[in-house]
């Protein structure tokens, strides 16, 4: 369906857009929510080599026209509501340049307090630092056109067009929805029962948006170090992600005090829906909780753990969560409408997202020397922790407004004391 309509834009000149789909519910929650709370994110790529402004415009020129959903912007009608609009004339991405050699984390942090403006394309911007050692670039994408691994995806395509290798353009990413509506089968009926624990529904608040940036900080295990870790993860029968979620609850609780944490993890659900390499919204998401200080073991804790997001990723949960999401969110819903579905729906007091494993499929000498993200910050939970393997590498990035340092510090603490006296149990295990 090709529709046309005309707008005004900034300079206050009439421009022509054409319909490119409607925005989903998904789409919409992040939509919504962000007009008082935004909920954009970065992925940062750092090189070691120092890259020139031109090569690196003239990379994300390429990369824009590869992804559809990077020339787009959303416009709001009467009836129809929200949709996605491309105009005849886009800008390119927006690039700004630090030759300071700022730390990155500073400069994710100010993108962080700087919401998009929806209505003009293109819905992602760009930061090349220039420092002594080489270069790094951020990347910073509004949440209604991307997910995190969207951001994995188009740093990837950008990495190649910096070495001279540009990929044909993309089809229109579809919906979530219509991926699963073509993939899955129809959720049944869930009932209206809430959480066994009624810890679990205890309502959060949102923080209101005041352009502060957030504290930024970063932690990385070295190559022997994650190595270990994926190693006794996989002996104690149980996740990399599971083992954070549990290090994440403890460091929460020593922190703040509390004794009951509530971690939300967002689930890559591309291969399950057949969404392939498009820069769209393509995840689910599930809550878990523990109580730290209950007795139960590190590991035990991370085993349970492991056994809930296994059921939250089967085909079941995954149609039933877009389900509740169809319902919730409906074509004419508002800001308040999202702010409740977050803190009473879902509400969390951690926000761990895990890019898993993402070594770039790169063809050329330019190659980052680390990957980070994403860097999120949603307003509503405690801290807001994005975790990447690259190279080897374990980094986790946590971002909030209370002491992310010694919260960061101290899950990366919290996994050092879990693997010791497993690793000298495993060694006196029987063989």
């Amino acid at each position: 369906m090709s529709v046309t309509g005309e707008s005004m834009n900034h300079a206050n000149t009439r421009t022509t857009t054409e319909f490119v789909r409607s925005v989903d519910s998904l789409e919409r929650l992040f939509y919504r929510f962000s007009e008082r709370n935004p909920a954009h994110f970065s992925i940062v790529a750092e090189f070691g080599v120092t890259l020139t402004e031109a090569k690196v415009r003239t990379a994300l020129l390429a990369v824009q026209q590869r992804h559809p959903h990077l020339s787009v912007h959303v416009e709001d009608h009467p009836g129809s509501r929200l949709g996605f609009y491309r105009a005849d004339a886009v800008a390119p991405i927006d690039l700004t340049v630090h030759e300071t050699g700022e730390p990155w984390q500073s400069v994710a942090a100010a993108e962080l307090a700087h919401p998009f403006d929806r209505s003009q394309a293109p819905l992602m911007r760009a930061v090349l630092v220039n420092g002594p050692s080489g270069s790094t670039i951020v990347l910073t994408f509004d949440h209604t056109i991307a997910d995190g691994i969207s951001s994995v995806i188009v740093m990837n395509d950008l990495v190649n067009a910096l070495n001279g290798r540009t990929e044909p353009p993309l089809d229109v990413p579809p919906s979530v929805e219509d991926l699963i509506a073509r993939t899955l089968a129809a959720p049944e009926d869930q009932g209206t029962n809430g959480p066994s624990d009624p810890r679990m529904a205890a309502p959060t608040s949102v923080r209101p948006f005041d352009g502060i940036p957030p504290y930024v900080h970063t932690v990385t295990l070295d190559g022997a170090d994650t190595a270990q870790l994926v190693n006794l993860c996989r002996a104690e029968q149980t996740t990399v992600h599971a083992a954070i979620l549990a290090a994440a609850s403890r460091s929460h609780a020593m922190l703040l005090g509390t004794d009951f944490v509530r971690v939300l993890s967002p689930i890559n659900i591309r291969s399950l829906i057949d969404a392939g390499d498009g820069c769209a919204d393509y995840f689910s998401c599930t809550t878990t909780a523990m109580s730290p200080s209950d007795g139960t073991a590190f590991w035990d804790h991370a085993r349970a753990v492991t056994a809930e997001l296994s059921v939250a990723r089967s085909a079941p949960a995954v149609a039933a969560a877009s389900a509740t999401i169809q319902q919730a969110i409906t074509v004419d819903a508002e800001c308040v409408t999202t702010e409740q579905f977050f803190t009473t729906g879902m509400p969390c007091d951690v926000l761990i997202t895990n890019l898993g494993v993402q070594d770039l499929q790169v063809d050329g000498p330019i190659r980052p020397t680390a990957l980070w993200g994403p860097v999120v910050e949603s307003q509503m939970d405690d801290f807001a922790v994005g975790v990447i393997t690259y190279e080897g590498r374990l980094r986790m990035t946590a971002c909030g407004y209370l002491p992310t340092e010694a919260f960061l510090d101290g899950v990366t603490a919290m996994l050092g004391r879990a693997m010791q006296p497993a690793l000298v149990s495993l060694a006196a295990a029987p063989r």
